[in-house]
C-alpha cells in the first residue's frame, strides 16, 4: 500500500485533535470545511492500488463528510463543531486506524 503525499498529509489532517485542527484553521485563515475539501481532493486522485480495510475506511471518511455537508439543520463547519460534532470524531478516528496501518 503507497498512499500518496497529499493523501497522507490530509489524513494527518482530519487524524489532529480539535486543538490542532482549530490551529491549522486559524493559521491559514481559513473555515473548518478546508480539512474536508482538502482530504477530497486527495483522496480524488489516483492513488494506485490500496488495500481493502484503507478503501474502506476512505469511503467513511468520504461519508462522514458528505453527510455533515447534507445536515443543514446544525453547522458541522465551525470552529466549535471541531471538539463538539460527532462527525469530526467519527473521521479523527477513522483517520488515525488508516494511518496506524
Amino acid at each position: 500500500m503507497a498512499l500518496r503525499p497529499a493523501l497522507v498529509e490530509a489524513l494527518v489532517l482530519v487524524a489532529s485533535s480539535a486543538e490542532e485542527q482549530a490551529e491549522w484553521v486559524r493559521r491559514c485563515r481559513v473555515g473548518p470545511d478546508e480539512i474536508a475539501l482538502m482530504f477530497d481532493d486527495a483522496w480524488r486522485a489516483p492513488q494506485g492500488e490500496l488495500e481493502g480495510e484503507v478503501v474502506a475506511g476512505l469511503r467513511i471518511i468520504d461519508a462522514t463528510f458528505d453527510e455533515m455537508t447534507a445536515d443543514r439543520a446544525v453547522d458541522h463547519w465551525s470552529v466549535v463543531a471541531l471538539a463538539e460534532d460527532a462527525g469530526w470524531e467519527r473521521a479523527r478516528v477513522t483517520a488515525r486506524g488508516i494511518l496506524g496501518r
